[in-house]
C-alpha cells in the first residue's frame, strides 16, 4: 500500500544521504591532507601586520562599507534610560564598558576593527556583558534581539580567548575550533559570521560558518583549511561530529545565541548531544559557556544549571517583552476578509514592511497576489532553497523590494 510504498522511499533517501555523507567526508579528509602537507598544523608564527593608522585597504572597504541609504540607526538615547539587573557572585565588582575607545585590553586588531564598524558607544548589553565574559565567567543573559548581543559574544572571543599558537587542525586532518556559537536559524549563523569577519580582520584567526539546507561541499572546503571560531546550526554540526571532520576537543569558549529560540525549535537533544557528549571540555574542566535568550523560561533555567557554573546573570529591560519603541495595533477582521485591510494598509504605510503568514504556500501566493496588485514583493520561507531565501533577504535589505 501507500504506507508501505512512503516507508520504502523514506529508506531510499537515507540511504542516499548517507552515501553522499561518506563521499563529502572522503573529499573533506582529502581536502585536509592537503593543507597539512602544504601549510602543516599550524598558522604562521607572525600574525598579519596591520595597515598604518588612516589607511584602509580595498578588502577593508568592501567588508565594512555600511549601506547607508537603508541602514536603520539604534536609538541610543534610549539606551541609558533601560534597565539593567545584574546578580551572581561578585557581578558587581566588574564594572561597565562604558567607552569602545578607552577599552583597555583590546589587542590592536580589535581596536581598529571596532573603530571601522563605526561602534562608538556600547549597548547595556555590550556595557555589561563583555566585561564579565573577558574576564572568563559563565553569562546568563536575557536581552531583546536588535540589543547588541552578536557583538557581545563575540568581542571577548577576539579579546581574551583565542590563542594563535593553538593548531587549525589535529594529526589526522579534523577541524578544532577553540570557540563555538551555535544559532537557531542558518540566516541568523551567517549573520554572526559576517560580525565575526569583520572583528576579526587581520587578527590571523580564521572564522567559518555551517549551516544546512545547502551544499556541504563548499563549506567542507571551507573547513579543511581550519577554523578557530565555528558559527554553527545544531542539526549540520551534529553530522560534521558524527563523521570525525570536527572535533570540539579545544573548544573552551560556547556561546548559544537565542538559546529560547532553539529549545523552542526542538533543538534541545542536539545542543545536549554537542556539549554534553561530544569531547567538548565540560564547565568544571575549564569551558566558559554563554547563552543569549529574549526569554528566561523554565526549560531555559534548567540548561543554563546544567550547561554553566557560577554564571553572572543580566537582563537588560524587561525580559520577554518587545522593546517600547515600537507602537502595536490590532485590527480585528473574519478569516476570510483580510486582503482588503491589508492593501489598505500597505498604501498607508511608507518603507520596508514585513508580513507574516501562518503557512508556507501562504506566504508564496501572498508575494504573487501583491506583485499582480502592483507592490514590489519577494517571500521567504522553508521551501526555498538558500540562495533564493539570501536573495530574498538582500532585496529586501538593500531597499529594492519593500515588501517581505
Amino acid at each position: 500500500g501507500s504506507d508501505s510504498t512512503k516507508a520504502s522511499r523514506a529508506q531510499f533517501q537515507q540511504y542516499r544521504r548517507e552515501q553522499r555523507l561518506q563521499e563529502y567526508t572522503h573529499f573533506y579528509f582529502k581536502c585536509a591532507q592537503g593543507v597539512l602537507r602544504r601549510n602543516g598544523r599550524f598558522r604562521p608564527k607572525d600574525p598579519p601586520t596591520l595597515p598604518d593608522e588612516g589607511v584602509i585597504t580595498e578588502e577593508e572597504k568592501k567588508l565594512f562599507t555600511p549601506d547607508k541609504k537603508h541602514t536603520v540607526g539604534i536609538d541610543f538615547e534610549k539606551y541609558d534610560k533601560i534597565q539593567v539587573k545584574v546578580s551572581g557572585r561578585e557581578a558587581e565588582s566588574y564594572g561597565t564598558l562604558d567607552d569602545f575607545t578607552n577599552f583597555k585590553s583590546l589587542p590592536p586588531f580589535l581596536v581598529r576593527n571596532i573603530s571601522l564598524s563605526r561602534f562608538t558607544k556600547p549597548t547595556p548589553v555590550q556595557k555589561h556583558a563583555v566585561p564579565v565574559a573577558i574576564d572568563g565567567r559563565d553569562v546568563m543573559c536575557c536581552a531583546q534581539t536588535g540589543s547588541g548581543k552578536t557583538a557581545a559574544f563575540l568581542l571577548p572571543a577576539f579579546a581574551s580567548h583565542l590563542k594563535t599558537e593553538h593548531a587549525l587542525l589535529c594529526e589526522t586532518g579534523a577541524v578544532m575550533p577553540q570557540a563555538l556559537i551555535l544559532a537557531p536559524t542558518r540566516e541568523l549563523a551567517c549573520q554572526i559570521h559576517g560580525e565575526a569577519v569583520k572583528l576579526g580582520n587581520f587578527s590571523g584567526f580564521r572564522c567559518v560558518c555551517v549551516y544546512g539546507g545547502t551544499a556541504l561541499k563548499g563549506q567542507l572546503q571551507e573547513l579543511a583549511d581550519g577554523a578557530d571560531l565555528l558559527v554553527a546550526t545544531p542539526g549540520r554540526l551534529i553530522d560534521l561530529l558524527g563523521r570525525g571532520v570536527t572535533k570540539l576537543a579545544d573548544c573552551r569558549y560556547l556561546c548559544l545565541d537565542e538559546a529560547d529560540r532553539m529549545l523552542d525549535m526542538g533543538f534541545e537533544p542536539q545542543i545536549r548531544r554537542i556539549v554534553e557528549k561530544a569531547d567538548m571540555p565540560a564547565s568544571a574542566d575549564g569551558r566558559q559557556t554563554l547563552m543569549f535568550s529574549a526569554t528566561f523560561p523554565e526549560d531555559m533555567q534548567k540548561l543554563a544549571s546544567d550547561f554553566m557554573h557560577d554564571y553572572v546573570w543580566i537582563g537588560v529591560g524587561r525580559v520577554g517583552t518587545t522593546t517600547d519603541s515600537i507602537t502595536q495595533k490590532l485590527i480585528e477582521v473574519n478569516a476570510g476578509a483580510k486582503i482588503d485591510p491589508l492593501l489598505e494598509l500597505l498604501r498607508d504605510v511608507e518603507g520596508s514592511t514585513l508580513i507574516f503568514v501562518a503557512k508556507k504556500k501562504t506566504a508564496g501566493w501572498l508575494s504573487r497576489f501583491l506583485c499582480q496588485r502592483g507592490f514590489d514583493s519577494v517571500c521567504i520561507h522553508g521551501d526555498l532553497g538558500q540562495p533564493e531565501r539570501n536573495r530574498s533577504l538582500h532585496v529586501f535589505k538593500t531597499g529594492k523590494c519593500r515588501l517581505l
